[in-house]
């Protein structure tokens, strides 16, 4: 489990591409958020930046989501997930926020209720003074200051139970959002306290704490060279690919229960997961042609150099100044990044580019007249 998470990173269709992108986020989000919310105290109209300021974290928040998705889907048998889609990476990482939001509110308005208590009796707002004669009497002239400690320790337990419980089950709750990219499915307590009460999980969270641990450890020396948010980014990509896994087999049981409230839930076999509750892959242009790896050519997509002169049988050479010459073979990829056979290749050839033509990766194959 932990080797596949860890090598994910170096699977991925754009391994380098993630990985700088995925540090420079890290550390804009060290650095801008902590000015923001210094100027916004200072300066209150800076609010209204938020969205703007903000953004490195959600992106962030939203490509973990997609690790998650892709975690509870395959494992991450293809790698990490490249950096494509940034307006969904941002709305994800937005309604992430949302949740973890949410599962803290009740820490936070247990804590403002004790803070306002303490404020009210260290006021004259509240007579306390029977009260206080009452422990002095009880405790002698020391008795206020130990029950004053006693509480603030009481409080501090209970925080600290809840802020532990917080981050065993928010990748849960995210997880559970993942899976079918439905916000409501991440705050339904039926459906994460499922993910959260299964083994599988449970070892996922145990193993991905380890691994954010040592990952944040082996960071921080580096941290002052700027390298060090890479290294962080890192371990968080293996950490929400663990809690992927974990959580994997207990939604498929999850979504089958959920499909009907009423009925009593029914143990599906690992192959019967119902997929129609699942998070579908987003309707875009294939991460390798966004990463330049290939150019699409009238249905197809050709793997190779800058011109190319093609033939009607999928057959092409390359030459060193950057162009193919017809007599050897070339690599013709479907829309979805898949080779195609031999007879998928002819059929796409009689599609694609003429023989003796020419194009250039910024051309349209479909349009003759754009040879820009």
């Amino acid at each position: 489990m932990l080797r596949g998470t860890v090598t994910a990173l170096t699977r991925s269709a754009d391994a380098a591409g993630v990985l700088v992108i995925g540090g420079l986020l890290t550390l804009l989000t060290w650095v801008v958020t902590p000015v923001w919310i210094g100027g916004a105290l200072l300066f209150p109209p800076l609010v209204l930046l938020a969205p703007l300021t903000l953004a490195p974290a959600f992106v962030a928040r939203g490509y973990f989501v997609r690790v998650l998705a892709a975690g509870i889907r395959s494992g991450n048998a293809d790698g990490a997930p490249p950096f494509v889609a940034w307006n969904e990476l941002y709305r994800d990482g937005l309604k992430s926020a949302f949740v973890s939001a949410v599962l803290l509110a009740p820490l936070a308005v247990g804590v403002s209720l004790a803070a306002l208590a303490g404020v009210a009796l260290g006021s004259d707002l509240v007579d306390h003074t029977p009260v206080a004669e009452a422990i002095r009497t009880a405790l002698g002239d020391g008795g206020i200051a130990a029950v004053v400690g006693v509480a603030g320790g009481l409080v501090a337990a209970v925080a600290f139970a809840y802020l532990l419980a917080f981050a065993y089950v928010r990748p849960a709750a995210l997880a559970s959002f993942a899976a079918s990219g439905r916000l409501r499915d991440g705050l339904r307590p039926r459906r994460v306290a499922g993910v959260a009460d299964s083994g599988a999980y449970a070892t996922a969270w145990v193993v991905a704490a380890a691994t954010l641990g040592a990952g944040y450890a082996l960071a921080g020396p580096f941290i002052p060279l700027v390298v060090g948010a890479a290294f962080v980014f890192v371990a968080r990509v293996a950490a929400y690919g663990l809690y992927g896994r974990g959580a994997a087999a207990t939604l498929e049981v999850v979504d089958a229960g959920d499909a009907d409230e009423s009925a009593a839930p029914i143990a599906a076999e690992p192959d019967e997961r119902s997929t129609d509750l699942v998070r579908p892959p987003t309707p875009e242009v294939p991460a390798a042609v966004q990463t330049g790896r290939t150019v699409p050519l009238g249905g197809v997509s050709v793997g190779g150099t800058r011109t190319a002169e093609a033939r009607a049988d999928g057959s092409a050479s390359h030459r060193t100044d950057g162009a193919v010459e017809a007599g050897d073979e070339f690599d013709w990829f479907a829309p979805d990044g898949e080779p195609l056979d031999r007879d998928e290749r002819d059929a796409a050839g009689t599609r694609g580019a003429a023989g003796g033509d020419e194009f250039e990766w910024s051309a349209d194959a479909a349009d003759p007249e754009d040879k820009s």
